[in-house]
């Protein structure tokens, strides 16, 4: 079936890219700004986030209760995160209500403004959701591991609590002015709903502003090897981290293949040795993340204090045993779980939305996922091997640990 695409590129360089579905109700947009917490200075930390909140409070023409209020008569809901490179404000509802959705949170976007005692409140309430992060030993030992593999760039994007605290009302708005731009946004919509439709709209609040994007700096990366945060705790977080492939790397699809052999089901290597022959933990997997400049590799595990030295003893092992030998029958599987995933999302509309993007900010165009199933059925043995032996380097491993017990 012939894929409805469509992009269109505002004179201001705000980008516009639609799939038209008439066969779904249902549709989603993303707007998505080039701008996260990876781009804050030490003094800044997050800033990012703290802006994405801000959004929400409305406009001098519109309070955020009325803004809550339109969202819901429409049928539609949205959401937001920040991440390291982007920030992205999300909309979903009926394909036949989603364009006035779009209308008044776009409307919302182009206007918000920063009230103070509203900063001053929402401050408050980010310094709760830290604590609540904080409170969760493996969601604070994630951040702790991709802080101290990728350095700055990957610092919490929540900031800290000192960080958060002397944020300034100036601040955000001079950073929304900075980087909240045009030509720094890229809207993609999936749904029932004609392109030109989408692009007026996007036009009627964006077309007049003239305003480009300051220039984005990214930290050095740099490398913490190991790290341990004291925790009264009943189970050890344990994570082990390496570098990996940047996204853009033409090898990706066959160190994907290889990953999910290693840490990616129930199936993999990770999973059959340390959950189901010892025994040793519930949970453990492995996971890519990746951007045009870096990639990394997270492992984790949880277990029982007393058994950390020994967990992690086993995955150096599993690790060497990997960077020896990948059978062909685990290709076989790995591509097999792999394509699946692919063409199961193609159906979802939040993960069709988000691929238009994607591909417009790592590629410029849009790539079809026959070419990405092409792509995964081509990797061989040797490629997949020849990146393990790539990545899985002890000397660059980063090991972090939270809970009770420190490894030797």
């Amino acid at each position: 079936m012939q894929r409805m695409i469509r992009k269109t590129v505002l004179p201001n360089g705000l980008t516009i890219v639609t799939e038209k579905t008439p066969y779904l109700r249902g549709a989603v947009a993303h707007l998505r700004f080039g701008i996260g917490s990876g781009h804050e200075p030490f003094r800044l930390w997050g800033v990012a986030h703290v802006l994405e909140h801000m959004v929400f409070k409305g406009t001098p023409q519109m309070d955020q209760v009325e803004f809550g209020n339109e969202i819901a008569r429409l049928g539609c809901s949205t959401n937001a995160s920040t991440g390291f490179e982007s920030t992205t404000f999300e909309i979903d509802g009926p394909a036949e209500t989603i364009l006035q959705g779009l209308d008044v949170f776009t409307e919302l976007l182009a206007n918000f403004h920063v009230p103070a005692e509203e900063f001053d409140k929402e401050k408050d309430v980010i310094q709760e959701e830290w604590k609540m992060y904080r409170d969760d030993p493996s969601a604070w030992g994630e951040d702790l591991a991709f802080h101290s593999l990728l350095g700055n760039f990957a610092h919490p994007t929540i900031g800290s609590p000192e960080s958060i605290a002397s944020l300034t009302r100036r601040q955000v708005l001079e950073f929304s002015q900075a980087h909240y731009t045009p030509d720094n946004l890229i809207v993609g919509l999936v749904g029932n709903v004609e392109h030109e439709a989408v692009v007026e709209v996007l036009a009627k609040h964006f077309g007049d502003n003239p305003r480009t994007c300051a220039e984005l700096r990214l930290p050095p990366l740099s490398q913490v090897k190991v790290r341990h945060e004291e925790e009264d705790s009943e189970q050890e977080q344990v994570f082990v981290g390496f570098r990996a492939p940047a996204i853009l790397r033409p090898d990706i699809p066959a160190f994907d293949t290889a990953m999910t052999i290693f840490g990616g089901d129930s199936w993999s290597r990770l999973f059959q040795r340390l959950r189901n022959e010892l025994g040793l933990v519930y949970s453990v997997d492995g996971g890519y993340s990746g951007w045009p400049h870096v990639g990394s590799y997270m492992i984790y595990a949880g277990c029982q204090p007393a058994e950390t030295d020994r967990v992690l003893a086993e995955i150096v092992n599993e690790i060497d045993k990997f960077k020896r030998e990948i059978s062909p029958d685990e290709l076989v599987r790995s591509k097999a779980m792999l394509r699946s995933s692919l063409l199961m999302s193609s159906d979802q509309l939040g993960t069709k939305v988000q691929k238009l993007i994607d591909d417009e900010v790592l590629w410029g165009e849009y790539r079809p996922y026959e070419k990405d199933i092409n792509d995964l059925e081509a990797v061989t043995v040797e490629q997949a091997l020849q990146l393990v032996n790539e990545v899985f380097d002890d000397k660059l491993m980063t090991r972090v640990t939270v809970g009770p017990h420190q490894p030797k």
